[in-house]
C-alpha cells in the first residue's frame, strides 16, 4: 500500500508564470560597476546582490580558473545596463546579506528584470536563501526552461543519483531518486531516497510547503537541491523551501 503524507487539505493550484509581475520600485540608484553576472556596485560605492540567483564565479587573480560560463553571465548584464545607467531595486524580507551587500531585484533602467534574465539565458541558477521568495515560482519556471533546453550552465547537466552518492559529493548538489521511506511526526516529514539519502522537512519549515501544495508520495521520483552533508556515512539533506523540489 502506497503511503501518502498530505501537506495541504485542500490543494491550491499554484499559478506558472511567463514573466515575474511588474511592481513598484523601493529605490532608484545608479550604477557604477558591474562586478559579476549577480553582483553589482552602486555609485555610493554600496554592493548590491541580486535576490533568487546565483550565477558562476569568476576569478579575477587568475581568469583561467573561473567558473564555466562566468563570463558570459557578466558580458548578458553588460548588454543590458551601462555604467551612469539608472537601476531600480526592490526589496524583500531581508535587505542585507552577511557581507553587507544590498539585497534587491534589479531592474533596468527600461523594466527588464535582470535575475529574470540570467535564468532565461541560462546563466544562472535559482535558490531561495532566507526568507527571501517573492518570485520563486517564475524563477523556478524560468530556470526548468532553461534546462529542458540544455542552455547554458545546463548543456551538460547530471544530477547526482541519490543511490549512488559518497562524501566526496558533499556541498550543494542537484540529486534525483525515489523516495522509498517516508513518515511524517513531531519533528516534520522524513524520507529517504533509493534508501541512501536522508531527507528532512522541519516541522517549523511545513507552512511553506503546505502554502504551496506539497504532496510527497511513497516512490515518487524527486529532483532535490540543496546542501548535501554527511554523517556518520549518513547522507543528509535539509529541505527548508519548496523551491528546492524541482518540476
Amino acid at each position: 500500500m502506497r503511503i501518502l503524507v498530505v501537506l495541504l487539505f485542500a490543494l491550491l493550484p499554484v499559478p506558472l508564470l511567463a514573466d515575474c509581475a511588474q511592481v513598484a520600485w523601493d529605490q532608484t540608484v545608479i550604477l557604477k560597476q558591474i562586478n559579476d553576472g549577480d553582483t553589482v556596485t552602486l555609485e555610493n560605492g554600496r554592493l548590491v546582490r541580486f535576490i533568487g540567483i546565483n550565477t558562476p564565479e569568476i576569478n579575477y587573480r587568475y581568469k583561467s580558473r573561473s567558473d564555466p560560463y562566468a563570463f558570459d553571465a557578466k558580458q548578458l548584464l553588460q548588454r543590458y545596463i551601462k555604467v551612469g545607467d539608472k537601476l531600480h531595486l526592490v526589496f524583500d524580507k531581508t535587505k542585507k546579506d552577511k557581507y553587507g551587500r544590498l539585497l534587491a531585484y534589479v531592474y533596468s533602467k527600461s523594466g527588464r528584470n535582470l535575475a529574470l534574465l540570467q535564468l532565461q539565458s541560462g546563466f544562472a541558477t535559482h535558490w531561495v536563501i532566507g526568507q527571501n521568495d517573492r518570485f520563486w515560482q517564475c524563477f523556478q519556471q524560468a530556470e526548468q526552461q532553461s534546462r529542458a533546453r540544455n542552455s547554458g550552465i545546463w548543456s551538460n547537466f547530471k544530477p547526482l543519483s541519490a543511490a549512488n552518492l559518497t562524501e566526496a559529493d558533499h556541498g550543494y548538489q542537484y540529486i534525483r531518486g525515489r523516495i522509498s521511506d517516508l513518515k511524517q511526526d513531531k519533528r516534520g516529514i522524513r524520507f529517504k531516497l533509493d534508501k541512501k539519502l536522508q531527507v528532512i522537512i522541519h516541522a517549523k519549515q511545513l507552512q511553506r510547503f503546505k502554502e504551496n501544495g506539497v504532496n510527497l508520495l511513497l516512490n515518487e521520483q524527486l529532483l532535490l537541491s540543496g546542501k548535501l552533508t554527511f554523517r556518520h556515512g549518513q547522507a543528509k539533506l535539509s529541505l527548508y523551501h519548496p523551491a528546492q523540489i524541482l518540476p
